[in-house]
């Protein structure tokens, strides 16, 4: 390990006491969100419909927020327990969420993490019915090839308002197949009997505790419903510029730079930058997904010349900008 490419880098981190998490500080704004989000889920009760409409982005901007915060306690990178990021990763994913904790592990952590941006080893270029490079378009039918070649770009951020409940409906289909593909002493292990019940929980707080208490059940259900599917657009415009026309990898033998070639910093504000935690810095999150997202502003500039120390290419462009090369590309992926 001495002689790996990174070593240089993370024994510099180290020193700097850059690796630090602060367990604190992570369950302050875990907290100060939960009160956020609980005053406007208040807010909306009392509101007429056309107000309660209007307010609904910022409502679902901060929810998006506190999901993703569960992105840390699954990385590990939120506390320095593992009781701790466990605690947090079950409290935001599948409680608050009704996302499964272990197939975000599985799905994001050692599939994305491990190959970001490789054909058929990335689950993330891989999205029925889209295709994010020639080789998804070439596997697939005629119906899906006419959609992808003249109405992909023009649906593309439309159908980001599914995204959020195609995951959760993911997370169930993982649970469920869970226990019959692994071995027999594994497959009811505690993580999964932690995710199971924190998923009913969920559904029972959000759809069934609001009518008993009195709310109507389309209220109920259309508030959960559009809060959720604007979570998936404010998502996807999170996970997109991170690595959206970035190269496109059929073959590699060297995975830390892979990690910094494929993805891009995300300039902008630090109140901007409040609401994707961490995630504006796409490539320091690679290399050291461990680290604390409240270390990765400090952290950055020295990836950055490291970076360009050896040659490799580190991208850092606006937001709207990465938004807008993310649009062009998924038109003529």
């Amino acid at each position: 390990m001495s002689e790996h490419p990174l070593a240089a880098l993370r024994k510099n981190m180290q020193e700097l006491g850059l690796l630090e998490k602060s367990g604190l500080k992570s369950w302050i704004k875990v907290g100060a969100l939960f009160l956020v989000v609980g005053i406007l889920y208040t807010v909306h009760l009392y509101l007429p419909l056309a107000w309660s409409i209007a307010l609904l982005p910022l409502t679902g901007l901060f929810t998006t927020t506190l999901a993703m915060t569960g992105h840390e306690g699954v990385h590990s990178s939120a506390c320095n327990s593992r009781f701790g990021n466990i605690s947090l990763a079950a409290i935001v994913f599948p409680l608050f969420s009704g996302l499964s904790m272990e197939h975000w592990r599985d799905k994001h952590n050692v599939k994305h993490h491990a190959h970001p941006n490789v054909i058929q080893k990335d689950p993330d270029i891989h999205a029925w019915p889209l295709a994010f490079s020639a080789v998804d378009y070439e596997n697939s039918g005629i119906f899906r090839r006419f959609f992808q070649r003249h109405l992909q770009g023009i649906l593309f951020w439309p159908l980001t308002l599914f995204t959020g409940h195609s995951i959760r409906w993911e997370s169930i289909q993982f649970l469920a197949k869970h226990p019959f593909k692994v071995s027999k002493r594994k497959r009811f292990n505690k993580l999964w009997l932690l995710d199971c019940t924190m998923l009913v929980i969920h559904y029972f707080l959000w759809l069934a505790a609001p009518i008993f208490f009195g709310v109507a059940w389309y209220m109920v259900l259309g508030f959960y419903i559009a809060l959720w599917s604007l979570v998936g657009l404010f998502l996807s415009m999170i996970f997109i510029v991170g690595h959206a026309a970035r190269p496109i990898v059929y073959d590699y033998d060297e995975n830390w730079r892979l990690q910094i070639e494929t993805g891009r910093r995300i300039k902008m504000s630090r109140i901007s930058s409040f609401f994707f935690v961490g995630l504006d810095y796409q490539i320091e999150h690679h290399l050291l997904p461990s680290a604390s997202h409240f270390a990765l502003p400090k952290i950055a500039p020295h990836v950055k010349k490291y970076a360009e120390e050896n040659g490799w290419d580190y991208e850092e462009i606006g937001f709207w900008k990465a938004i807008w090369i993310s649009t062009v590309y998924i038109n003529k992926a």
